[in-house]
């Protein structure tokens, strides 16, 4: 599978993202570096995971893709909630961030 990456340099270290694996992201000393490590990132996720994909009835308007922010938004069932909700998915980020780094660690 192809996955886009974004890659970016700041104060003297390349981070690359794949926003499309729950923003798995690795960072190198170089470019290259940081494009091989997400690659690796990736392939250990993957390995841990199942994917599939499912039908999803289109004719319900009142779906539409976006950020989840934008979702939440729309839906008006968190009115009030915002922060909380941004904190939990902060939560969730960071729990995400654990496992890889710990799958990292494991492959090495």
């Amino acid at each position: 599978m192809r996955y886009p990456v974004i890659v970016e340099q700041k104060n003297g270290v390349w981070r690359a993202v794949i926003p499309a694996l729950s923003d798995l992201c690795a960072e190198g000393s170089s470019y290259e570096e940081a494009v091989q490590r997400a690659r690796q990132a990736a392939e250990i996720y993957l390995s841990q995971v199942r994917v599939t994909t499912i039908a999803v009835n289109e004719n319900n308007q009142e779906l539409r893709r976006g950020s989840p922010k934008s979702v939440l938004k729309s839906a008006g069932k968190f009115k009030g909630d915002e922060e909380a909700m941004r904190l939990h998915i902060e939560e969730i980020y960071a729990e995400r961030r654990r496992q890889r780094e710990e799958a990292e660690r494991e492959a090495e």
